[in-house]
């Protein structure tokens, strides 16, 4: 079992949170639909080569929300997000999962293991935005099922200041939009809380409930209208 006992300032350098993915059949009916009820305006984003997926940003500054959709079933069905994606969608899930960012994917996973964590490999992941630059990052799963979960992965960004998708320009109803809170539903919400302690340590960008089903319920949106929750 990993040792919670450890402290996230143990972490160097430390994790944040970094986004928030949200399923959708469609992505321009999604984002539609996102701006319909939340003002919120999504942006083009790109297709996920080999993993069968793409997605629309929504541009929170430091954070930022994901649409993503299935738009190659057989490529989907062979990588793990996107059978959690095809789970989620066929359970009218808001959320998919959420991830933290870190600058070294080696440092957190060297304190984790230590912990007693059993982590799988590094995955290597690359989109091209619409103007044809070249987004390329590499991500750290904590947990493996395809079942849904309350603990993030962890995605380590290799883009040249200013290109991380939460800064681009995005012009939403309210204004300049930042997240608030994520809001996380567990079965077992003190060992849930344990591990994102080690990872997050004490901060204000998470909240944990005991819930049926494990996985993010909720966000919460600042604008200059006030919040905006989105379950």
């Amino acid at each position: 079992m990993p040792d919670f006992t450890q402290s996230a300032k143990d972490l160097d350098p430390p994790t944040v949170v970094d986004h928030v993915l949200l399923p959708v059949e469609d992505l321009e009916a999604g984002a539609q639909k996102l701006y319909e009820r939340f003002g919120l305006r999504s942006i083009a984003g790109g297709r996920h080569p080999k993993v069968g997926t793409a997605n629309m940003i929504v541009p929170l500054g430091s954070q930022y929300l994901e649409l993503i959709a299935i738009v190659d079933p057989q490529e989907a069905e062979g990588n793990r997000l996107g059978r959690r994606l095809a789970h989620a969608l066929n359970e009218g899930r808001t959320f998919v999962a959420w991830a933290l960012r870190t600058q070294s994917l080696e440092g957190v996973g060297t304190k984790l293991r230590a912990g007693g964590w059993n982590l799988p490999p590094i995955i290597e992941g690359s989109r091209h935005r619409p103007d044809g630059r070249v987004l390329s990052w590499r991500t750290q799963d904590l947990e493996t099922g395809g079942e849904p979960s309350a603990i993030p992965f962890v995605i380590e960004w290799r883009v040249p200041d200013g290109l991380h998708p939460g800064e681009a320009d995005a012009s939403h109803r309210g204004g300049a939009t930042t997240l608030r809170r994520v809001v996380v539903g567990a079965r077992d919400p003190n060992r849930v809380r344990r591990q994102l302690e080690l990872l997050l340590g004490e901060s204000d960008l998470y909240e944990v409930r005991e819930a049926a089903v494990d996985g993010v319920v909720a966000l919460v949106l600042a604008d200059g209208n006030g919040e905006l929750v989105i379950d």
